[in-house]
Parts: structure tokens; C-alpha cells; sequence
């Protein structure tokens, strides 16, 4: 048997947020009280003699017109510079859905397929955008580039759980938003579940506590149960946006504490 490889994972930390009302982030939480706020990532990996860039982040002129108060480190695709991938190069990005921080810079790869879940596509191309609650985390002028890219032959669908590479597995989770998908990831220390927004912070797994903006409560409630299943250990499920992320992984290299990070190396708490 031919032995999976094993991805090397980076986390681009790109713009961060200090503080947030409890109620921006769980369902039911106080406005009126802080807590720590997010940090915003995209990935990319390393491995089987292949490159994959894991979503696209966002720009301050869009945090500016979505309304968001956020502190940028970087651009996305300059960080990712930084560690040898060029963007401009890139033959694969990989969308886990399309919130406008996870598809702000879709121009930076203009070689690239993109890949998403059908369900994703249809939830912001149709019926679901006529209830304006759905609209809030979608910008659209990003549903149009989405668009332009399928006409130009440079979208891939997927219609649910997929294996797009030996160790590389996208997974359609749902909940947080109707195409909401994750990654498992083969990796020295064992499968890495990159969750995306399918868990936003450390508390929606631990506790079942669920994040405030959704598509389908119950399907993302099951979702952190099914998450916990795969992973097997809390040491192996990567959140999307929990700031001790940062803190618990090495930096990719000198000069990149912060803002590069290996994940395929253990966490340390």
C-alpha cells in the first residue's frame, strides 16, 4: 500500500480583532460584554508534490465596506511569499465557503481553480439571497467574481464529502453556512481537521456552544459533534478564527512569529 502523504500546513494570520461582544460571537451572549475577539487566517499546504491555497482572506477597503473594525498584518498572498508559494503561480485554491473574509482576494491567483461545494454556490446564487439575514457576511461584489470565474472555466463543484488528493479530504459540513466545508489533512502527527468556520472558536466543540451567525442551527450543532468524531483529539482540530491558535503554534520561520504558523507541528497550550 502506497503510504499518504504528509502535508506540511501553514496558517497565514492576515488581520486580527482585539476584542468582541460576547454576543457577536455565541448565540445568546451579552452585547453588552467583551471578551477576546478573532483572529483571521488562511492556509495553505505542502505535500505529494503538490500546492493548495485554503481560502483567500480580505482587504481593509472591504473590512471598511463591510462595516468591520479589524487590525491587518498583511496581505494573504504576500505572506504566503514569504514561505515560497507564488500566488501568481497557484493551481489550486480551495474555498470552504463565501463570507467575504474568505474570498476577498480571489484576483491574486489568476491561474488557479477554484473549488467549492455546490451547496455554497447555490445558497449565494439563489433563493436563499431574497431573505436579507443571509446577505450580512456576503459581499457582492465577491458572488460576482465567483461567478465570472465558472464562466471562465475555472470553478471546480463538488457535491459534498470529496477526496481531491491521497491525504487531502474536503468535507461538506454545513451549519455556519448552507456550503460550509471543512478539511481533513494528512500530516506527520495525524489527520488535521481544518474546520474553517464550521468552528470558529475552541468553545463550540468543547461546550456545543453555538456561534451567532448561521444558516442551520441544528445542522451546525451536529456538525461539532460529527468534527469531534473525525478528529478524535482536541489537539487535532484546527478552529478558524480562535485566537490561541496563534499562540500555541511555531512560527514557519524566523521573523514570521504571528503570522506564518506550522500546523502540521504539535500545539503547545
Amino acid at each position: 500500500m502506497t503510504a499518504l502523504p504528509e502535508y506540511e500546513i501553514f496558517a497565514i494570520r492576515y488581520a486580527s480583532q482585539a476584542l468582541r461582544a460576547e454576543g457577536h460571537t455565541f448565540l445568546g451572549g451579552d452585547h453588552n460584554k467583551l471578551i477576546p475577539g478573532l483572529d483571521f487566517f488562511t492556509y495553505a499546504l505542502r505535500g505529494g508534490g503538490r500546492t493548495w491555497v485554503i481560502d483567500t482572506g480580505f482587504t481593509p477597503e472591504k473590512a471598511a465596506i463591510m462595516g468591520r473594525d479589524y487590525a491587518f498584518q498583511t496581505r494573504p498572498s504576500a505572506a504566503l511569499a514569504k514561505i515560497g508559494i507564488d500566488a501568481a503561480s497557484a493551481t489550486d485554491v480551495i474555498l470552504t465557503h463565501a463570507h467575504f473574509d474568505h474570498v476577498g482576494t480571489l484576483a491574486d491567483y489568476p491561474n488557479a481553480k477554484f473549488h467549492i461545494q455546490d451547496e455554497e454556490m447555490i445558497h449565494v446564487t439563489g433563493r436563499d439571497m431574497a431573505h436579507k439575514p443571509f446577505r450580512a457576511a456576503y459581499y457582492p461584489g465577491d458572488i460576482k467574481e465567483l461567478i465570472d470565474l465558472v464562466y471562465a472555466d475555472r470553478m471546480v463543484f463538488h457535491a459534498g464529502d470529496v477526496t481531491l488528493a491521497p491525504g487531502l479530504e474536503f468535507i461538506l459540513i454545513g451549519g455556519h453556512a448552507r456550503g460550509q466545508a471543512i478539511l481533513r489533512v494528512h500530516t506527520a502527527r495525524g489527520w488535521v481537521i481544518l474546520a474553517s468556520d464550521a468552528v470558529h472558536v475552541f468553545e463550540e466543540v468543547d461546550e456545543e456552544r453555538p456561534f451567532a451567525i448561521f444558516y442551520d442551527l441544528f445542522v451546525m450543532l451536529e456538525g461539532y459533534r460529527r468534527i469531534n468524531r473525525m478528529a478524535g483529539s482536541r489537539d487535532l482540530i484546527v478552529p478558524g478564527h480562535d485566537a490561541r491558535i496563534t499562540k500555541a503554534y511555531p512560527a514557519a520561520g524566523p521573523g514570521l512569529e504571528g503570522l506564518v504558523l506550522r500546523l502540521d507541528l504539535p500545539p503547545v497550550w
